[in-house]
């Protein structure tokens, strides 16, 4: 007889239970670790945090065998990709109107003292004269307490908190005031010479301007050189030479300030009030014969004003001072050019021979000094250079007979551009290009096209000068085309098109040399007839070069083939529309042949050519098989 066996434990599943406890826990620290790296990328990028991560489930554990359980692999977050967010943009702060910005009132209401004030001074100089109130020496002596005291109340508020602005307004009347006293003194109670007034007022003009220096204001500069360069001209009674003396004062002692400083405006203030009344003076003695002036002080006076800008200019943008370059230097170099314009208009008050001396003379120094000024600025060099050439334009224009004046332009157009292709130089080829464009538009003018139609035209309008005129038009047509084919201005691909282009306007003026040349020679009809027919074989001759180049130069063949095709077809109805009704027999009859003898070798030698072509493509063709 057997007894029931007691219930007992399972080793098996007390192992295999463990064992999977042992995987949870690992699975736990696992995903412990892969929440703190989430928790830490989460706070360094405020983003949607990705979907989490469900782990597979756990197979079941078998009863019988229990297979060892492989810990769960540690899971990387998924990189988390920023969202767009739409673009920000600065938001422009509110603009200030003008009347609020900091000092723009002060400045104006100091201007606006500073030009009733100078008013005010004026009145006490004139108004008070003509009514005869105080005496002479009272007014000017009153002038001069008046103007000093504002210039010493300047100077004191200058260094209190916020006084710059008034400083400079009581400085400036009080400058300007003094200068005003001295031309009174001069002008209209003549107790001290010119000259020495000019000397003294020199000598306020300068201190003024040393004063701005030291404040490194240039306002203050230009209201004493503005104030007293805009009232002078009521004191000395319209413009005279002793007001241009005093503006040339002005013009030459405020100079010194714009040495090594910035001060754009200066030069021109300085200089455009006497280069004003000079010209104004210059225009009355020419138009009226009112100025009082003789032409030689009108003469003196430009170029002394004139010198004295280009000296100025020079001595600002020399190597080393800072406003050598940039805005300050291109307001010196436009204030210089400025101040040769009455030297430029003074011409109208001499005689022909003298403007041509005094304008080849200017045009040599200024010529000379934009050639050889070297360590000069390149602005500053064209400046001289373009008012040289100006002043040779004048030159031309003075020294010559009308007759003479296009070929002579178009001489001095071939030289500049003669020079440009020694040089390279695109400046004076733009120089070169200017007189030989003035030159055609003249020449076009002396020699229209209307005076080729009938033997009677070309008899009263061509004749030896004419002929002249057309070899230099042609001479500064081919310099021009050649200069811009050796400075790069143009492509080497489109050079045929420009060469093309010159060709018609060499033929027209070589027409108008033929028929010239033979209205001098013979008489109108006879000339006229034996320049057309000659014109007409050289038309056709530039026609037959043109097409013969085209076969030997394929890189501009089209362009060759068109010019050459245009003349023939200018050459053929010439021939039959103008030369048929106006030549005579004999000479009409040479120009059909020759002009029929080079179209035939024309078309002979293109015959060949394409002949030649047909042979080596069969000849290729053949090889090819």
């Amino acid at each position: 007889m057997t007894t029931p066996s007691s219930p007992a434990v399972d080793p098996r599943l007390v192992i295999a239970l463990s064992a999977e406890c042992d995987s949870i826990g690992r699975q736990l620290r696992h995903m412990g670790q892969n929440l703190s790296i989430l928790q830490t990328q989460l706070a360094s990028t405020a983003v949607p945090a990705p979907a989490p991560v469900v782990p597979a489930p756990v197979a079941s554990v078998p009863v019988v065998q229990v297979a060892p359980v492989q810990p769960m692999q540690q899971v990387r977050p998924q990189q988390s990709v920023p969202s767009w967010q739409p673009p920000t943009y600065p938001v422009a702060a509110p603009r200030q109107p003008w009347w609020q910005r900091d000092g723009v009132i002060s400045r104006l209401l100091a201007a606006a003292g500073v030009a009733v004030t100078l008013i005010g001074v004026v009145m006490l100089l004139v108004l008070a004269a003509q009514a005869g109130f105080f005496g002479p020496p009272l007014r000017v002596l009153g002038g001069a307490l008046l103007s000093g005291a504002l210039v010493f109340a300047g100077v004191r508020v200058h260094g209190r908190p916020g006084g710059k602005v008034g400083a400079i307004a009581l400085a400036a009347t009080g400058f300007a005031g003094m200068y005003l006293d001295v031309v009174a003194a001069s002008v209209l109670y003549g107790w001290v010479t010119t000259p020495l007034a000019v000397v003294i007022a020199f000598g306020i003009a300068a201190a003024g301007v040393a004063l701005a220096v030291k404040w490194d204001s240039e306002s203050l500069a230009l209201m004493i050189v503005l104030g007293a360069a805009v009232l002078a001209p009521v004191l000395t009674s319209g413009i005279s030479l002793t007001l241009i003396g005093f503006l040339f004062a002005i013009q030459s002692a405020t100079f010194s300030a714009q040495l090594g400083r910035d001060w754009k405006y200066l030069g021109m203030a300085r200089t455009v009030p006497v280069v004003l009344a000079l010209l104004i003076a210059i225009a009355s003695e020419s138009i009226f014969d009112e100025s009082g002036n003789s032409a030689v002080q009108l003469v003196i006076s430009a170029s002394v004003v004139a010198i004295v800008g280009a000296g100025c200019a020079m001595a600002m943008q020399w190597t080393g001072w800072p406003s050598r370059g940039g805005v300050a230097g291109a307001w010196s170099t436009a204030t210089f050019v400025v101040s040769t314009l009455p030297l430029m208009s003074v011409g109208a008050v001499l005689g022909r021979t003298e403007s041509a001396v005094l304008y080849g003379i200017t045009a040599a120094l200024l010529l000379s000094a934009a050639a050889a000024a070297k360590p000069l600025p390149t602005q500053l060099r064209f400046g001289l250079g373009a008012t040289g050439a100006l002043a040779l334009l004048l030159c031309c224009f003075s020294g010559a007979t009308e007759s003479l004046v296009v070929p002579l332009i178009l001489t001095v157009g071939m030289i500049f551009l003669g020079v440009s292709l020694y040089a390279g130089s695109r400046f004076v080829f733009a120089l070169g290009t200017a007189f030989a464009a003035i030159g055609s538009i003249g020449y076009l003018t002396t020699v229209p096209p209307e005076a080729l139609t009938t033997a009677r035209a070309a008899s009263m309008q061509l004749g030896a000068i004419t002929a002249l005129s057309s070899l230099t038009a042609i001479g500064a047509l081919v310099m021009l085309v050649w200069a811009i084919h050796r400075l790069k201005l143009v492509a080497d691909t489109n050079a045929a098109v420009l060469w093309a282009a010159a060709g018609f306007g060499v033929l027209y003026a070589v027409t108008c040399a033929l028929v010239s040349s033979g209205v001098e020679i013979f008489d109108s009809a006879t000339g006229f007839v034996a320049g057309h027919s000659v014109a007409t074989i050289v038309w056709m001759l530039a026609a037959t070069s043109a097409l013969v180049l085209g076969l030997n130069n394929r890189q501009h063949a089209r362009v060759l083939l068109g010019a050459g095709l245009a003349l023939t077809s200018a050459a053929v109805a010439k021939l039959f529309l103008f030369d048929l009704a106006t030549l005579s027999g004999l000479v009409r009859s040479v120009a059909f042949l020759v002009v029929g003898l080079l179209l035939l070798l024309v078309g002979t030698r293109y015959a060949r050519a394409f002949a030649k072509q047909e042979q080596e493509q069969v000849s290729f063709a053949s090889g090819e098989r």
